[in-house]
């Protein structure tokens, strides 16, 4: 399902994680194997024990099963959350997209942001991947992962920067308006093009 947006609203940038955030499953991957190929030599040796010869078909095939769901588990599963997991930066929101449904979908809009902030290592190149953290009111919001993010925190400031202000209202100087032709019935109000 593709990211939907509101009438004005366009797309500056749309990315992934960086493939940084595979290393862990590629590291399980390569322990599963070798640990998986380590002990299906053993059970394939022919100077096993009479009970253990007899029962090594079974438990090859054991761990076969063990090894594919060890596999799907640690591995693909991840990769698959990888793959499907997008953020976008709009002229309005940050959006981060998991999945094709819209349940996986959060949202910020640019008018909450009070800052944003890259958070990589030290020494870092400017291209380096790193976490966006994201300062609303009242928490932060890491988006781990980023690649280039001090490139991201750039754009997402000129975005910000780039949106329409409006001049506050305190609701002292404000001025009522007075409908000629009220209403018959008292609850009936007529619904503007905003709410």
């Amino acid at each position: 399902m593709k990211l939907i947006l509101e009438m004005r609203e366009r797309v500056i940038v749309k990315t992934r994680a960086h493939p940084r955030a595979l290393r862990g499953p590629l590291l399980r991957f390569f322990l599963l194997l070798a640990a998986t190929s380590f002990l299906a030599g053993l059970l394939i040796r022919t100077d096993l024990p009479d009970w253990a010869a007899e029962a090594s078909p079974l438990l090859l095939a054991l761990l076969g099963v063990v090894f594919c769901v060890l596999l799907v588990v640690w591995c693909l599963r991840p990769l698959a959350r990888w793959a499907g997991t997008y953020t976008y930066l709009t002229t309005e929101r940050i959006v981060t997209k998991r999945g094709r449904s819209a349940a996986g979908q959060r949202s910020i809009g640019l008018y909450a942001i009070q800052d944003i902030v890259a958070l990589t290592g030290r020494r870092a190149p400017y291209e380096a991947p790193g976490t966006l953290q994201i300062v609303l009111a009242g928490q932060r919001i890491n988006i781990p992962h980023m690649p280039a993010v001090q490139k991201m925190r750039e754009l997402g400031i000129g975005a910000i920067t780039a949106l329409p202000r409006f001049p506050r209202v305190d609701g002292v100087n404000m001025e009522e308006r007075v409908e000629q032709d009220q209403p018959t019935h008292p609850q009936q109000r007529d619904w503007t093009e905003h709410e």
